[in-house]
């Protein structure tokens, strides 16, 4: 998949509740959507994904979030039709990390609003970012994940592939391994 067909990409998925989600990347004019998705989630949500207690982002820090080169970060958006209007419910990325001789690897990360949670949002997200970086030639995923964290946890444990957990006192660190694109 080249970067033109990442940047237009788009698929609907049927959720766990029978509601219809669209799983697309991410544009620019993501901003306000997002901006309004991070304000939407709980304390404790936003602490878990960003580890951070800051919940306001600037102008740059969007403008980092949604232009993305489809390349070295892919990111994508689900949006749930909601009185009338697509509205941004989850998102996830991944970031390549490679060093010099290195595999191919990224860290990944997602987040799913309060109100969307448990409904398979995240492993949609998982599912596609997973397919997309398998054609980018990716083959382990990286995730650093709160120990309180169990959602995510069980995401990865459960999505059928090898996953690695070594815990350290702050964090879990993930190591997914995916499979060569077929």
């Amino acid at each position: 998949m080249n970067q033109g067909d990442i940047a237009n990409y788009s698929a609907q998925e049927r959720l766990r509740d029978g509601r219809l989600a669209t799983i697309r990347s991410i544009q620019r004019a993501d901003k306000g959507g997002i901006a309004d998705a991070l304000r939407e989630l709980s304390s404790e949500s936003f602490y878990r994904r960003t580890f951070a207690t800051k919940r306001d982002l600037t102008d740059r820090e969007l403008s980092q979030l949604t232009e993305v080169d489809g390349e070295t970060v892919v990111a994508l958006v689900a949006l749930m039709k909601e009185e009338g209007r697509d509205r941004i419910v989850g998102g996830g990325r991944y970031v390549r990390c490679n060093g010099a001789g290195a595999p191919s690897r990224a860290e990944v990360a997602f987040l799913v609003d309060d109100a969307h949670q448990g409904i398979g949002i995240g492993s949609r997200i998982f599912r596609h970012l997973v397919s997309i970086a398998q054609g980018a030639g990716i083959r382990q995923f990286e995730a650093e994940v709160l120990p309180s964290n169990g959602d995510m946890l069980r995401l990865f444990s459960k999505s059928g592939l090898p996953v690695t957990a070594t815990a350290t006192r702050e964090t879990v660190h993930v190591t997914i391994e995916l499979p060569a694109a077929g």
